[in-house]
């Protein structure tokens, strides 16, 4: 329960397995199972969340003849992943890639920098315009001769989080901030005076003054831990997905897959963009009962980090090709809606109750690897610190539960129309534990003395706890 669990929750709640056995090799680039072509796509995320809204419409457009497989976490631990994984779909060791925008300037492309310039794309609305219009294909025909871009899906916003509020430029001024690995990050920071320290994904920022990341990233990775500053309505720049593939696996194949393929990607972007919305709402939500600040810089300080961040621009429309981007984004910009700012507020939420419910008890559960497979868990998720022993004592709105590894989280409960919500409030344990603020719900049935809990739609239901029936035990 306790180790990796939202993200495998997230997982077994997004998606299915796409890959069959018994495969053989395919002319098309990937593999041919008995009735259709899989293709692998390298992943350099611990999740495939935001490309299942991808994956899934090839599914469907393809009516079932065409599949993603994902190889998450692909060159995990490295600073320069993105660019690896461009280089690794060149060379024919997966079939499909993803990298952001940012990572193209590093490897000598251009075309994508106008995307994350500096507070340039601030809202999701301007991010779907201009990801909808003509701008990303002409984007994608300057991708090096040895790819074949398929499409540019939207990423979530990245937003400074500081050891103390990043609102204005001499909040920058000395700071040294955690990036990744961005040409044009880097700029930016140098622009307001601050020092870009580039990490891995999930790296740590201890010591650091800060962090420029995704609202869901800094929940998932406690970034948090060290900073407690979020400003809410700096929106440094999106995180914006170019898909693509080897231009030899492309030519292999089919017009009709290759059309597949970049339909599924066109008409992924908006499932795409309500999926990153959904997981920011959830991620501050948590993030606000775990203590962080959201502060917001406002009109006038928005303006000051725009002048300071000029010397970039002019760096960046040098380029023709860029400076035309620039004045497309721009021009989509007048009108947009703008984006909803993360806060502290949660609507509806019931409070913890002192009264005894049915539910109050020590609980115990065994799970099995071949249980986790069962309830859909990804391959890579199903190893010891998700299954084995654990135990709940439920007892007058409080929790306690532990796990066989050590790991342990405490906190409140409620229940309302046959559904239990948890929301930790203590954790220990290893580096992967549950985070406080963090907030489970699952339908529930007792028979007896055996509580059976099942997936709530829309929630985090994690797999370890819906696997097997609870027995209570006192």
């Amino acid at each position: 329960m306790l180790t990796r669990i939202r993200r495998i929750a997230l997982i077994a709640a997004a998606i299915g397995t796409l890959a069959g056995c018994g495969s053989s090799s395919d002319r098309a680039g990937g593999t041919r199972t008995a009735d259709r072509v899989v293709l692998t796509m390298a992943n350099g995320n611990a999740t495939s969340i935001e490309l299942d809204p991808f994956a899934k419409a090839v599914a469907r457009l393809s009516h079932g003849a065409l599949a993603i497989r994902f190889h998450n976490a692909w060159r995990e631990g490295t600073t320069d992943y993105e660019r690896g994984i461009i280089r690794d779909v060149a060379g024919g060791r997966a079939d499909l890639g993803w990298a952001g925008t940012r990572a193209f300037d590093d490897a000598g492309v251009r075309a994508f920098d106008a995307l994350h310039a500096p507070l340039l794309v601030d809202s999701y609305d301007t991010e779907r315009r201009v990801l909808e219009g003509p701008l990303a294909g002409q984007m994608l025909a300057a991708l090096p001769h040895d790819l074949a871009g398929i499409g540019v899906l939207p990423g979530p916003m990245r937003k400074p989080l500081g050891i103390a509020p990043l609102t204005e430029p001499a909040d920058f001024r000395g700071r040294a901030v955690a990036i990744t690995r961005s040409a044009v990050a880097s700029a930016a920071l140098r622009a307001l005076g601050a020092h870009g320290v580039e990490i891995p994904t999930g790296g740590d920022i201890t010591g650091l003054d800060g962090v420029e990341a995704q609202v869901d990233s800094i929940q998932g990775n406690g970034w948090d831990d060290a900073a407690k500053y979020l400003a809410a309505d700096v929106n440094l720049w999106p995180r914006p997905l170019v898909l693509f593939t080897s231009r030899r696996t492309f030519d292999r194949l089919s017009a009709e897959q290759r059309d597949v393929l970049r339909r599924a990607a066109a008409e992924s972007i908006s499932p795409t963009l309500a999926q990153i919305e959904h997981d920011e709402r959830d991620a501050a939500a948590i993030l606000c009962r775990r203590g962080v600040e959201f502060v917001t810089a406002g009109a006038a300080r928005l303006a000051a980090l725009r002048r300071a961040v000029a010397p970039v621009y002019e760096r960046l429309e040098r380029d023709a090709q860029t400076r035309r981007a620039i004045e497309q984004i721009r021009a989509a910009r007048t009108g947009a809606t703008p984006s909803t700012l993360p806060r502290c507020s949660h609507p509806g939420q019931t409070a913890a109750s002192s009264a005894r419910t049915p539910l109050d008890g020590v609980w115990v559960l065994h799970t099995t690897a071949d249980d986790l497979r069962r309830t859909g868990t990804p391959e890579e998720d199903v190893n010891p610190e998700n299954y084995g022993e654990l135990s709940m004592s439920l007892g007058r709105g409080r929790f306690v539960q532990r796990q066989s590894s050590g790991d342990r989280a405490a906190g409140s409960f409620t229940l309302e129309d046959h559904i239990i919500t948890l929301t930790a409030e203590t954790a220990s344990g290893g580096p992967a534990r549950t985070r406080p603020g963090e907030v489970w719900s699952f339908r529930w049935s007792l028979y007896r003395d055996r509580l059976t809990l099942s997936p709530v739609r829309g929630k985090v239901s994690p797999p370890p706890m819906i696997a097997r029936p609870w027995q209570r035990v006192g």
